[in-house]
């Protein structure tokens, strides 16, 4: 009984010799392939670096993941037409030691750095001024965010819709003005019905630590304004505070349309690119890979 008990452990070790043996074979080969050697020199050149989420006090601004090569993807897309093709370049994102990911309990100011980019950002609890709204920034093939209070949605979601339509998101600006943990749900459900986008942000105009804590218990990401125009700040109080990545936030009234059409000349004179809310805190590293 010993003797087949070492007999078994014995050919249990050979095979499991054979088979380490056998990939370190194969990927010997593989690796002085001419495909795989072009694959590993665009990674020399190619690979990015991740950067951390950047967090102080009480405020967050997104990170970006690690974008690498993935080079076994890469290498077996090739083989299979036996040549070299950039196209079939396949990437993986690592995500950096600090991220946004999960950390709730912040408010978010700013995107990340990474490109001349802004997001329109606008508070709607009135109706009024949406289709003029959607006239500019459809003129500009330009893409907001809308934070929408429950109320005016249960009432008007024909102009809920007309901003879906268009291409905007909608998130949760609470309901009858303020943010209840009650009624956070039942407003997150009606927009993700609406939309099939996931409303992960709130918004406000000054730091509230309540609010926060309700926006976070939901795993909600909170937008808290620097850049904001309203009745008494207008596009000239904040033009020379924007900067790459920043949110500018509309509180919408009357005069909206007016300072909207100042800032988006602004933006384009700078050759600043939009984005909504989704993309542009995004921590996506291989966004730009194609």
């Amino acid at each position: 009984m010993l003797k087949k008990s070492f007999q078994f452990l014995g050919l249990t070790i050979l095979i499991g010799f054979s088979f380490f043996y056998t990939n370190e074979v194969i990927n010997m080969v593989r690796d002085k392939d001419p495909l795989m050697i072009k694959i590993q020199e665009f990674e020399t050149i190619f690979n990015k670096d991740s950067v951390d989420a950047f967090i102080e006090d009480d405020f967050i601004l997104p990170g970006i993941n690690a974008c690498v090569v993935d080079t076994n993807s890469s290498y077996s897309n090739m083989k299979k037409i036996g040549s070299y093709n950039n196209s079939l370049i396949e990437y993986r994102e690592i995500k950096p030691d600090i991220s946004l990911d999960n950390i709730y309990d912040k408010y978010i100011v700013k995107g990340n750095k990474s490109k001349l980019e802004v997001a329109l950002v606008f508070k709607l609890n009135d109706s009024r001024y949406t289709i003029d709204l959607i006239n500019i920034l459809s003129k500009k093939s330009t893409k907001a965010s809308f934070f929408v209070d429950g109320k005016l949605i249960e009432n008007d979601s024909q102009s809920i819709y007309n901003l879906i339509n268009q291409g905007h998101e909608i998130y949760n600006l609470g309901y009858d003005g303020e943010y209840d943990k009650n009624l956070l749900v039942w407003t997150n459900n009606m927009i993700e019905n609406m939309s099939y986008n996931k409303p992960k942000y709130c918004l406000l105009l000054e730091e509230n630590k309540k609010v926060l804590d309700i926006c976070s218990s939901n795993k909600m990401y909170t937008i808290k304004a620097e850049l904001l125009i309203n009745y008494r700040s207008t596009f000239n109080n904040i033009m020379s505070n924007i900067d790459k990545g920043s949110l500018i936030i509309f509180d919408v009234n009357e005069k909206t349309t007016t300072e909207l059409t100042k800032t988006l000349l602004f933006l384009n004179s700078k050759g600043f690119t939009y984005n909504v809310l989704s993309e542009h805190l995004s921590e996506k590293g291989c966004s730009n890979t194609d």
